[in-house]
């Protein structure tokens, strides 16, 4: 197995509030971030290797990815789960709709520019003026 990208050490750096009873679970995010970076990037450590992406930046994004992971399930464990409240007096109605709060782990536009070095140079719409004869 290939070493993860960061450390439940480098977790805690990155996030303080990290609760103990989550550091199993944490530990085995990281490794499945780490996973999902190499699926999705298969040069990822070459370009570790290369100096063309910093190491620092792969573990700051493995991180980020496992604590939000991580603070879904805290926010579902301790009922911040509702999405939308409906209350109405008379003939008196109730409605609640409820949010997945599944720790899924996903890349944000931002991680995945941080990894490719997208910038701004993530671009997709532009314009092409042709001549007129």
């Amino acid at each position: 197995m290939t070493e993860p990208f960061a450390t439940i050490e480098n977790l805690r750096e990155h996030w303080a509030g990290l609760p103990e009873d989550h550091e199993s679970d944490a530990a085995q995010k990281l490794i499945e971030a780490s996973i999902i970076i190499r699926g999705l990037y298969p040069a990822v450590d070459a370009w570790l290797a290369s100096g063309r992406l910093k190491a620092e930046t792969v573990r700051f994004v493995v991180c980020d990815v496992v604590a939000t992971a991580i603070r879904r399930v805290l926010e579902a464990e301790q009922g911040d789960n509702v999405q939308q409240e409906t209350f109405s007096a008379g003939p008196y109605s109730q409605t609640l709709a409820y949010r997945i709060r599944e720790a899924n782990l996903f890349l944000s536009k931002l991680h995945k520019q941080l990894l490719t070095g997208g910038g701004a140079r993530n671009r997709k719409a532009f314009m092409i003026t042709p001549e007129l004869p």
